[in-house]
This record gives structure tokens, sequence and C-alpha cells, in this order.
């Protein structure tokens, strides 16, 4: 509520931006004469980022820029490509309908759906063994970046504003700034309200490398899954770019934000080292895997967040997402075939993850998508394992890609790109709608290419699923098991009304029994492909006096209304027999369905199934799942976001290299 009393805020103070296209015609006759007209986007790419491709090395392009810039109709932006430890930052160019203005017409670093919007204090995470509950955030320090505070909130930031141009280029800021805490005359912090006082900066690079990621991936997400997505609150992402101390970034699907981590860091790590400052914000991959964490939860509102299978692939799908977005940019791709040659078999920029870590450790990214990993040679931890699954899809968008460059390599490399962003976001709508497995996922991944491909790349997706062991020697089997069971329906029309007319008229053949029924919860269309997506909520009962549970399905409609693909609520093993029905009266007798929550009928890991209730605790940063179980009916903890972008291991190497300081360290540095 809050956040959404500050969106309201925003809205009345700077404006929503109009949703009219800019840069639809050329920009000016004589620019078109001296360069020539501009080349013809390829797939989505928008007019915007082709204006900026090629400019460090054509005059004429970058007169054109300027020329559009000053009429208005594109707004230049400062934006890591990678990271800083990669390479300087370098000017992008973004529609300039994409800001939001205030009253006096200067842009913010604002939109209809991304808001930057820091909080006046940096925070710090509790760790184990401390008094307070481990993983707790607390207030440490006064937040040193450009922030004026809200009139409607003073405890938040309004959204950065452009510089002295108008635009949101930011040339001369330091590549690695240093970091600096206001001291005493004894020489230790100032504390004010019991804060350190971290010396303001002017620094925006981190905060415009984030929007534009941000952007981007909704922009590449939307074009690949055919729907418009609406994400955050209310289709608003807020993202705090500056939140805490740490090496880490997280998507709170409680809060539904973004939250950025600071890092203060020696290289090399000796007592004399000046202390400099990484704000994660300021990684193009951080900002778009983040992102798309946003985009997942989107596609996927029904999830049980706590499931290990769902956040495994999260993991792994926002990876992707950080792959394939930067294929729609010209500019990167021909850079990305100058530095490989066209090899992109062996490790480059697009398969490496994280370069930043290897700067402050041993020199070897965070993750790197050219792998041989395996669900056997991984630990169970979430981010260890998606690399399987990772490096599996990406071994396959090297062979796509390889089939397509006979004929142009640019066009080649996008083009596979946008394959795999098709294969990413489309899968979500085939997969169980609350605990999905990697096995799901992989045949997910089988449907997609059935549906929009042919089947062209089954036997690939089938070799590299199974030699990465997320699929067995029965998963291909029983997928095709699967797709023979799918009921034959078919839709005429695709309201809210025909929809359930349709589902009600068959829950028969739907495997629900009359002891339960299915509400109807929200109907989607692919615009590109003119499917229908259904996603329907299981009930106890019918009609009026129904009772809605925890648990859902998903039902896919071809174009032609034939029913593509359908998961049920209830696995068929369950169904409407008696199980479920003494499952739901049990958890009602120990009271797990007076938390506020309804119940959920979920398979555990041994492949028993149970009930259970489930509920977000918390708000912002400090946000964690309380589940009612019938083996403890008095809640547990779980966790629904990993406090680490890192995996353990990859946190204890940060600590091993001794680069990064800890909070304790910022206390009595001197």
């Amino acid at each position: 509520m809050r956040t959404m009393c500050i969106a309201i805020g925003l809205l009345l103070l700077l404006g929503w931006p109009g949703t009219t296209p800019v840069f639809a015609e050329r920009a000016s006759e004589r620019a078109e004469q001296s360069f020539g007209e501009l080349p013809a986007p390829l797939g989505n790419t928008s007019k915007a980022v082709l204006l900026c491709d090629r400019r460090t090395s054509e005059r004429p392009l970058a007169n054109l820029v300027e020329r559009a810039f000053e009429k208005g109709r594109v707004m230049p932006i400062s934006s890591y490509d990678d990271d800083p430890f990669v390479e300087d930052s370098i000017v992008e160019c973004m529609e300039s309908s994409a800001f939001a203005r205030g009253p006096d017409g200067r842009p913010f670093l604002s939109n209809a759906r991304t808001v930057i919007e820091d909080e006046p204090v940096i925070y710090r995470q509790n760790r184990s063994g401390e008094e307070e509950q481990s993983g707790e955030f607390r207030a440490f320090a006064t937040n040193p970046w450009p922030c004026v505070p809200l009139p409607v909130d003073p405890g938040f930031c309004a959204p950065p504003a452009a510089n002295a141009d108008g635009s949101f280029r930011f040339p001369d800021e330091p590549r690695f700034p240093l970091f600096t805490i206001e001291r005493g005359a004894d020489g230790k912090p100032i504390l004010r309200d019991g804060l350190q006082v971290w010396t303001p900066n002017d620094l925006h690079r981190g905060m415009t490398t984030t929007f534009e990621a941000a952007n981007k991936v909704k922009d590449a997400a939307e074009d690949w899954s055919g729907r418009a997505l609406s994400w955050g609150i209310g289709g608003v992402l807020f993202i705090n770019t500056h939140a805490f101390i740490d090496f880490n970034a997280f998507y709170s699907p409680a809060a539904r934000q973004l939250f950025f981590g600071v890092v203060p860091y020696r290289l090399p790590p000796t007592p004399t080292t000046p202390i400099r400052i990484f704000e994660m914000a300021s990684g193009w991959e951080v900002a778009a895997h983040e992102s798309g964490h946003a985009v997942h939860h989107t596609l996927k509102p029904n999830v049980d967040n706590s499931n290990v299978g769902f956040r495994t692939w999260g993991e792994s799908f926002a990876d992707q997402i950080a792959m394939w977005t930067p294929l729609r940019d010209p500019g990167r791709v021909r850079s990305l075939l100058a530095d490989t040659n066209g090899d992109l078999s062996r490790s480059n920029a697009l398969s490496r993850l994280g370069e930043a870590f290897g700067a402050l450790t041993d020199g070897t990214p965070l993750r790197d998508a050219v792998n041989d990993a395996t669900v056997s040679t991984t630990p169970d931890e979430i981010h260890d394992r998606s690399e399987a699954l990772t490096g599996g899809l990406y071994r396959v968008f090297v062979g796509i890609y390889g089939d397509l460059k006979r004929q142009n390599r640019e066009r080649a490399l996008e083009e596979a790109g946008a394959i795999m962003g098709t294969f990413l976001t489309s899968a979500t709508d085939y997969t169980p709608e609350n605990t999905p497995t990697l096995e799901d996922v992989g045949k997910a991944h089988l449907k997609v290419d059935k549906e929009f491909f042919g089947g062209r790349y089954h036997h690939r997706l089938v070799g590299e699923l199974a030699r990465r062991e997320i699929f067995n020697g029965d998963s291909v089997a029983a997928w095709l098991a699967h797709e023979a069971a799918v009921p034959h329906l078919r839709l005429h029309g695709a309201s809210a009304q025909q929809v359930d007319s349709l589902v009600q008229a068959n829950l028969d053949r739907l495997g629900i029994g009359p002891d339960f029924g299915l509400v109807i919860q929200s109907v989607t269309r692919d615009h590109q492909r003119h499917q229908t997506i259904v996603r329907a909520q299981l009930t106890l009962g019918r009609g009026d006096g129904a009772v809605g549970l925890d648990t859902h399905g998903v039902l896919v409609f071809r174009a032609d209304g034939r029913l593509a693909d359908y998961h049920a609520p209830l696995p068929s093993d369950v169904g409407s027999h008696a199980l479920a029905l003494a499952l739901i009266d049990h958890g009602r007798r120990l009271g797990l369905d007076r938390h506020g929550a309804p119940l959920s009928i979920v398979r555990k890991p041994d492949g028993q199934m149970t009930v259970e209730a489930r509920v977000l605790r918390g708000d912002g940063l400090n946000v964690w799942l309380e589940a009612f179980t019938i083996s403890n009916p008095h809640g547990e903890r779980r966790e629904v976001i990993s406090h680490s972008w890192a995996s353990g291991r990859k946190a204890a190497a940060l600590k091993r290299a001794g680069t990064v300081l800890t909070t304790k360290q910022l206390e009595e540095e001197r």
C-alpha cells in the first residue's frame, strides 16, 4: 500500500509520459543526405537503439543523434554494456517518450513502467551469530547518491533528474569511484541518528544503467511472449539501486521490487589502498538478471515462491534474459562477433555473467553458460544447479546459430537470440502452475518447439537435456503420454465468458471431480501467435459456496481454438480422489486455513501429497514465507529470495579474497 501511495504521488508530481511512438520519421533531410537512410530494424529493435548504433565511428550518425535529441525524439543515456570492470560506459539511445517529465519539462529517470526509487539510507544485513535475527536488514548509513526526498513521503527519494543539457549522459563520472566516510577529529566515523555518514557523491551511472537494462528487458520479454506484461505494482517496477551493503541484488516477490547492493572494496586488499565503491546496479547483466526475475514472476503468477524447482529455474531464466536481450542490439551483436570471430562455443562476453566477481576474486566470472554442468555434478543450491539448465540451452543456442549463420552472421545471431527468447518466455505457459521441476521446464521446451517451430529442435533439446541429467530415460515418453492425454476441446471465441462456459461444461474431461471446481483467474492473448492462455484456480465445491484453494491449472488454446496443452491443478493420481479431501480435512482440523491464506495441495520432495497454507511476511528488503504444514502447524520460515546473487561457495570465495569490506570493517575503518 505504501508503494502504491508513492506511485500515485509520483504520478501527480511528474506526470506519466505519453505512449505515442517517437522517431517514426527520419531525423532530418540533411542528415539523411549525408548519412543515408537508417537501417531497417532487425526484429523489434527500436529505431532509437539503431540511432545510437555505430556512433563512435561515424560522425554523420553522431550528428544525427544530436539533432534527434534536440528535437526531443531520442534520449541519450549512459550505460555499461557489461560492468565497469569489463569496459567503460557508453551512451545508448532510448525513445524520449520513455521518460517522465516534471512541470518544467525536465525529464526524470522514471516512466509508466519503471521507476528508480532509492531510500535516504543504506541497509546492512545481519549475519548468523549476531544478536538480532539472521538475515534481517537494518539501516546502517546515509545514502550518498543523489537523493531528493519525495514530498509525498520523505522516506523515499524522487527519481533522478536529467543533467544540465537535459539528457542522461554522464561521460565524466569516474569508472571506479572512491568511497569515503565522514569522520570526526578522532578519525572515527561520524554518526547521525545512529547512522554512518557517507560522503555525498554526484554519480548516476548505476541508476542509468539499471533503468536502461530494465526497459530493454521488458521490451524483449513482451516481444518474445507476444503480450503486455504488467510487472511490479500496477504495471510499475520500482527499483532501489542503492539499497544495502553486499555483493548482491535481488527481486522481492512480496514487494514486487528490485533491490541492488553497493560494494566497498580494495584492489589489491592492503590497508593503504584507497577504498572504492562498486554499484551492483552498474552491472548491466546484474540489472537484466534481476529484471528477468520480475518478468518470470509476472509470467508465472501462481507459483510457490519457496519451491526449489521454480527458484532454480528462475536463476537460469534470469541468466538467459541477460544473455538473449543484448542480441537485440546490432552494435553488441557486431562486437560479439568481432571478439569471437563467430565461434560462440568458447567462453565469451555473452556467456560470461558477473565478471565483476572475478575482478574481486580470482579472475573467473560468477557464472559461464559455456559449461559441462549436470545435475549430479552441481550442488543443489539454486544458483549452482541452474547452471546445468543454462549450459544445456546455451549449447542449443550455439547449434541454432550455426544452422542460421550461412546467410548473414549478424542477422543469424539476432534470430537465434529471438528463438531462445521465445523458448524462454513461452515455456512458462507449458509447465505446471505451482511447483514446476527442471524436468517440467525441459518438457515445456519440447512443447514450445512442437507448437512454434514444428519440432525442428526436438532432438537437439532432448540430447542436451539428457546429457545434463535434467531428462532421464522416461522423460520423453512421459511428455508424449501427457501430449496424448490433452482433452480434445475447442474454444469458440476468447472472451472470459466463453472460456468459462467451455471450462465449466467440461470439468470432468479436465479431471476435476464433483467435489472440486475451477474458477477462471485470467485469460491472456498472445497477439503474435494468437494463442489464448487461461489460468484457473481450483475450488473445493462449486458455485457460490465454493472455497478457493491455492492450487492452479493452466490451459493453452491454439489460434484455431483447439486445446494445445493442459496442466491440471492436481496430479492425475490425486484428482478428485478421497486423498485430496482427506488432506484438506486434516489441514482444517489443524487450523492451517486460519492464517489468512487458502490451503494448497502440494507434492513433497519424496513424492507424497500434503496440504499447507503459505503466507508472505515482511516488506521491502525483509521478506520471507511462513508455511503452515501438517508436520508443523505453528508455521515454519522459508526463504523466497536468495540473500546472495552468488551461491554460498561463491560468497566464500569473495570472503577469502578479502577485497570486499564488511560492515564490521567499515565500522572499524580508520
